[in-house]
């Protein structure tokens, strides 16, 4: 018993320990120390009641009878403790699966602002690429009817390119974007042909 509170000590103590380690040093502690309290109690209790049987109620009884009483206080006092500490131990691993979390929708989010550029080079590839094979169809100043004939070209491709995406590209972008993935297709079909 000696050794253990020695080497609770020095975990507690010690600076290079975590948080978790001494919490579960503490929580430890405070279960043997409820359990002898306990062990304790039944002794107290034991001897009180011989002393009732064989000399009823003397000051020896009363006195024993006082200690119970402060005893079963300090067991309720440990085991008090031991539920807050626990407590406290639940709470850390939430707050370790909330950072963890954290961590993922950062590393999605910068996955995701790398790709925009990546989408929109292909986009500019693509505009060049057609512009090339309509043979002038793009100008740089179109007039109304060139401007309808490229959104409804457009538009096509972009459906296309969406209806053969995968839709996982789809969830990812949309949780981390919802605004930005409804407000255009455009981008979506982009993305994906990247």
């Amino acid at each position: 018993m000696l050794l253990a509170k020695s080497v609770d000590a020095y975990l507690l103590f010690r600076k290079d320990s975590t948080l978790r380690e001494r919490a579960t040093v503490a929580l430890a502690s405070l279960q043997r120390n409820a359990c002898a309290m306990g062990t304790l109690r039944s002794r107290i209790e034991s001897r009180a009641d011989f002393i009732l049987k064989s000399q009823g109620h003397s000051d020896e009884y009363q006195e024993l009878a006082r200690v119970l009483e402060l005893v079963k206080n300090g067991e309720l006092i440990l085991s008090e403790l031991s539920g807050k500490m626990e407590a406290a131990r639940f709470l850390e691993e939430f707050v370790l699966i909330i950072n963890g979390a954290a961590e993922s929708v950062s590393a999605i989010k910068g996955d995701v602002e790398h790709l925009v550029p990546l989408a929109e080079s292909a986009l500019a590839e693509m505009h060049d690429a057609i512009s090339k094979i309509s043979g002038g169809l793009y100008t740089p100043d179109p007039g109304p009817a060139q401007i309808d004939m490229q959104n409804s070209i457009l538009a096509e491709a972009t459906a296309a390119a969406v209806a053969q995406a995968p839709p996982v590209l789809h969830e990812q972008r949309a949780a981390v974007e919802p605004k930005a993935a409804d407000a255009s297709i455009e981008a979506k079909a982009e993305a994906e042909l990247a």
